[in-house]
């Protein structure tokens, strides 16, 4: 199937599918070998190839579709055999295939009746990578691995495959399930044109291994050079999206999510202690805490990073605008000197006693959080501890209460507590709707989940307002022929309004 694209010269609707596309080159993640078909990507019982015993399909169909571009991957896995591949090997390995046996040169994917990505118009940042000590390691191991694998295959020289490596990993794409879990990565030549905001006016989601990018807003025309999606998880603070978008992407995000002092004041805010206040109070808990980077401070250059536009961003960035109204340095306790904090709304004043149990129970969050990101699952006596240590001392929109909040969810869906997981899910709204705004993926599949343990529970008016409220957020982000809104919503919401009617 060829890419699909919407005509340009049309007003554009939220919901319209502005652009589906197959991969240039995609591979399975490991982790999902043996459970999930290496061709559609499809979960279910699945038969291992006869040849390379590595690879497996659901079918002889999918099988017959993907021999043209395993029957030379075939021959080199059998031949490395027990040693696994890395994924990431085995992508830059279909890549310099195609490119050295196919189409991989010639192959144009239309965005628009007349214009077009190829290969060669993926941006390499070759010199961005030869200064990043982890993205070159990455390298070299790659190279081992693939002189190794690829025998059959003269590979390029050591320029051309930096090249090729530096296309690949940053036009790559995550394929996401229907749970949004990440199960696999592709390279999309046409949808690689589109950059990032960490207000995206787009998204992508995938069917399969086919990507769907689909307007969350009206526009009166396509315009390419102003689509935007996401390319990060949002729910992080303005300088966690930043460092994470240097790192990956080689540039300094300055959308104006990320400049707006509203979200710094909220991201690492107290909650107020009067219970009729839900003003965000900060209070500063962590030497050299940074919550936004900007490119100038005080009307000078700073050194650092560039972005792809060739200017200049401090690496270092600016500390803390912790009160919103101003750059003000998170380290202003130096020598011992004591600010009054008080709530700019109500008054209310934090004692030295209520601010050491703010900064413990960050420190605390924190510390656990970044356990739990390292482990496979999240704990569910854990995330429960850390929400009574945060109970009315973080604010309800502090970004490390909603990323615990998150974890509690997944853990107790797990372990199957729903009257718990209604609770937390109850909490988990509003911080969605904060960082990922009212038309987002996740946030649609939230109320999916609050909705379907509603309706085990038998509370079929709040279930159906649930998924009510999914069905808003699934036409517009994934389009009514999606499995997640086809097969697993509208069954949902029929069932809710029979049994509520």
């Amino acid at each position: 199937m060829k890419n699909k694209f919407r005509n340009t010269d049309s007003a554009i609707k939220a919901g319209d599918l502005i652009l589906t596309e197959q991969p240039f080159a995609f591979v399975l993640s490991s982790k999902e070998r043996g459970i999930r078909c290496d061709n559609c990507l499809e979960k279910g019982k699945v038969l291992k190839c006869s040849g390379c015993q590595f690879v497996h399909y659901c079918g002889r169909s999918c099988q017959r579709d993907a021999w043209g571009d395993h029957k030379w991957e075939c021959a080199n896995l059998k031949r490395v055999s027990p040693k696994v591949i890395p994924d990431a090997a085995r992508m830059l390995a279909k890549i310099i295939n195609r490119l050295s046996r196919g189409d991989g040169h010639s192959y144009r994917a239309f965005y628009s009746a007349t214009s077009f990505r190829m290969w060669k118009d993926l941006m390499s940042h070759y010199s961005d990578l030869k200064t990043d000590q982890k993205r070159m390691e990455h390298f070299a191991s790659l190279c081992r691995v693939l002189h190794e694998f690829l025998k059959d295959i003269s590979l390029p020289n050591a320029v051309e495959m930096m090249g090729l490596f530096g296309r690949m990993v940053i036009n790559s794409f995550t394929i996401l399930d229907i749970d949004m879990n990440s199960i696999g990565t592709g390279v999309y030549l046409a949808s690689s044109i589109v950059d990032h905001s960490c207000d995206p006016n787009a998204v992508a989601t995938f069917d399969g291994k086919t990507i769907n990018i689909r307007a969350l807003r009206d526009m009166p025309c396509l315009d390419w050079n102003q689509i935007r999606i996401s390319y990060i998880d949002l729910m992080q603070t303005p300088y966690e999206r930043q460092r994470e978008l240097l790192e990956n992407y080689y540039f300094l995000c300055q959308c104006d999510r990320c400049m707006d002092d509203e979200q710094l004041k909220t991201v690492h805010a107290a909650n107020c202690l009067n219970p009729n206040c839900d003003n965000p109070i900060v209070i500063p808990w962590k030497e050299n805490c940074q919550l936004v980077m900007k490119p100038e401070q005080n009307g000078h250059k700073q050194n650092g990073y560039h972005d792809q536009n060739g200017q200049n961003h401090n690496e270092n960035g600016i500390d803390c605008e912790e009160n919103g109204q101003g750059e003000v340095n998170d380290n202003h306790k130096e020598n011992g000197t004591d600010d009054v904090t008080r709530c700019d709304e109500c008054g209310s004043k934090f004692t030295e006693e209520q601010k050491e149990i703010f900064v413990k129970a960050m420190e605390f969050t924190e510390l656990h959080l970044r356990n739990m990101k390292d482990a496979s699952v999240a704990y569910v006596d854990v995330c429960v501890y850390c929400l009574s240590q945060q109970r009315d001392v973080l604010h309800a929109l502090n970004v490390t209460h909603a990323q615990t909040l998150d974890h509690a969810f997944d853990a107790l869906l797990l372990v199957r507590m729903w009257d718990r997981a209604l609770a937390v899910a109850a909490q988990l709204l509003p911080a969605f709707r904060f960082y990922y705004g009212d038309r987002h993926p996740l946030l649609g599949l939230l109320h999916v989940k609050y909705g379907k343990i509603l309706l085990y529970k038998m509370d079929l008016e709040n279930a159906l307002e649930q998924l009510k409220c999914a069905e808003k957020i699934l036409r517009i982000t994934h389009g009514v022929k999606h499995p997640l809104y086809k097969d697993q919503l509208l069954p949902l919401l029929t069932q809710a309004t029979l049994e509520s009617s």
